[in-house]
């Protein structure tokens, strides 16, 4: 028994040690990666919104669509300069979600809010970034990327020039950026596809191959213990 014991430990080593080290190293630099920068807080500049001044209720928006509609709150940017962002210069919107298509309504008024110019989403790009560098590009996407696969298209991905290649995903008919990408969150999306072991989405967390691999780490575990009680466990005394 200790002999298969030993045999199954070996083998099993020498299929897992890679995997069990990709493990170690996904895992040490997830955890060392701050979670605001890998979330890129910091190159984003906080808006605010005052709902005081919204005069639409939501009952109003929600009559013009089906009862399964969700109604959420968000903000469009007006044209501010160079001055602080603060409330005086968004104007609150509902956004509807109604049977898979996507609705923003001002509050201040009710109107369907059209899409926004290139160069209005650049102006309000810049005016929520808080990082050193400028907009090198933008552009507007009718499918969503993998890395932002959670939000609806079509929305605009505005890129800059900084150390950490950021691009924001900005709402096409508000401007507000909803997603925020740079190589620190790449890494730590690469690191956690390492760790799931799901090489195409990167989300799903029970992986025919991480099943294997955990299974297959458990034994590796057991059979080590085994074959460490055997070699340390006391001796009986002879009379």
């Amino acid at each position: 028994m200790m002999k298969f014991m030993r045999k199954a430990h070996n083998y099993l080593g020498l299929i897992l040690f890679v995997q069990i080290g990709l493990w170690f190293l996904s895992g040490f630099v997830m955890a060392w990666l701050p979670i605001d920068e890998v979330r890129g807080n910091h190159l984003r500049n906080k808006v605010t919104t005052s709902w005081h001044s919204a005069t639409v209720p939501p009952s109003d928006i929600l009559s013009n669509h089906s009862n399964a509609a969700v109604l959420s709150f968000t903000h469009r940017l007006n044209k501010v300069g160079n001055t602080k962002l603060d409330s005086n210069h968004t104007t609150p919107v509902y956004r509807v979600v109604d049977n898979d298509a996507i609705y923003r309504y001002s509050a201040l008024t009710g109107e369907p809010l059209p899409p926004l110019q290139e160069s209005n989403i650049r102006e309000a790009a810049m005016q929520q970034y808080a990082g050193s560098g400028d907009i090198v590009d933008a552009t507007l996407l009718d499918a969503s990327p993998l890395e932002v696969k959670n939000l609806p298209a079509p929305l605009w991905r505005v890129s800059f020039n900084d150390e950490l290649n950021t691009q924001f995903y900005v709402d096409p008919n508000t401007g507000s950026v909803l997603r925020v990408r740079t190589d620190t969150w790449r890494l730590f999306d690469f690191m956690w596809m390492l760790h799931i072991m799901d090489y195409k989405d990167r989300s799903n967390f029970n992986t025919p191959w991480l099943i294997v691999f955990s299974g297959s780490a458990f034994l590796f575990t057991l059979t080590g213990v085994a074959l460490l009680y055997q070699r340390f466990k006391p001796k009986r005394k002879k009379r």
